[in-house]
């Protein structure tokens, strides 16, 4: 009997500490990231240069799987071949990125964000018939955004491997932008 009285208070105390630890929040893997980088450079432009690389990986990663997704859910073929060129090209982007990231030190996210993850779960949802055109749509805006922070951050580090790495990468993003925006205009 008193084994058992020691093992329910045991079991209670456990109880009590796990219910009393702070709860983790489901940060994703870029806020984690910048979170890392701010204690590690101690140089407000190294910082803005890590948190553009942090952003562009995350960024990537999204591309990715929005291609992906394309890959998966289009029944039309312009926009499942735009879809295989995006996988490939943000692959190579990603992987240069996360290249001078090592080399400068800078942590970087190991998945897209999750707001770009709601996103994409919602594009998922969507009826197929709506589907391409939608996800032209997002393609779109998000390969603007992209351009322009790109572009913000080419005027601003001083970091010459980085504005090499973005000037390279920048051509690409404007080809994907002229492409996507041809297939939107194809689908209205």
């Amino acid at each position: 009997m008193k084994t058992l009285t020691i093992l329910k208070l045991l079991t209670l105390v456990m109880f009590v500490i796990v219910a009393c630890q702070p709860k983790q929040e489901n940060k994703d893997s870029a806020e984690m990231a910048k979170e890392a980088n701010e204690e590690a450079f101690d140089d407000k432009d190294d910082e803005n240069d890590a948190d553009f690389v942090v952003n562009a990986v995350a960024s990537n990663f999204a591309e990715i799987k929005l291609a992906q997704l394309a890959l998966n859910k289009s029944s039309d073929v312009q926009v499942t071949n735009a879809a295989k060129m995006l996988e490939t090209d943000h692959t190579k982007v990603l992987q240069d990125l996360q290249t001078y990231a090592t080399a400068k030190g800078i942590t970087v996210p190991t998945a897209e964000t999750n707001e770009a993850t709601e996103e994409r779960n919602d594009l998922a949802q969507v009826d197929p018939k709506d589907f391409d055109k939608k996800w032209c749509d997002k393609l779109e805006s998000s390969h603007k955004k992209s351009i322009r922070k790109f572009e913000s951050r080419m005027n601003k580090t001083e970091d010459v491997e980085l504005r090499s790495l973005i000037s390279a990468t920048l051509p690409g993003l404007r080809n994907h932008l002229e492409m996507i925006t041809k297939e939107h205009d194809r689908l209205k």
